[in-house]
């Protein structure tokens, strides 16, 4: 983290549904102060986030409610971009297999990411700007530009 970057949100949290929900609408609320963004843009931030939680619950943390999901917020760029980082506990995967997914055409995707969790992943590297995961896999970090409403 640079001195260019605000820190919105910053918390170890658990592999859990219900904790990861409260903890979505927290992150929201607190980018809503921030940064002044838009009904639609938070619905953007709000699907990314639930997507990246939930990919690392049941992928990630294989559904195990004693590993930890760590999630890093910030704001870059005065507030123009946001960034988010979410680490799971769990072992990672091959992410050659992810990157050589055609953005724009989910039909070219290994079937690893045509599935249902494949989906979400292919939702959120179209509502990004840039989405980059870690060498070995259970760490993925995404910006999104904002627009001031």
């Amino acid at each position: 983290m640079n001195h260019h970057e605000k820190k919105i949100y910053s918390e170890l949290i658990s592999s859990d549904a219900y904790e990861v929900c409260k903890e979505v609408r927290t992150i929201l609320d607190r980018l809503k102060m921030t940064s002044g963004i838009d009904t639609e843009q938070s619905f953007d931030i709000k699907v990314i986030l639930s997507e990246l939680l939930q990919n690392a619950i049941k992928h990630g943390n294989s559904m195990d409610h004693n590993k930890k999901i760590l999630v890093d917020v910030w704001l870059q760029d005065n507030s123009k971009v946001l960034g988010i980082c979410v680490t799971d506990q769990g072992n990672g995967f091959d992410v050659s297999k992810a990157i050589n997914c055609n953005k724009k055409n989910m039909f070219d995707c290994d079937p690893l990411f045509t599935d249902e969790s494949g989906r979400g992943l292919f939702i959120v590297q179209n509502l990004c700007d840039d989405v980059k995961f870690n060498q070995t896999g259970n760490a993925i970090t995404v910006t999104k530009r904002l627009y001031p409403s």
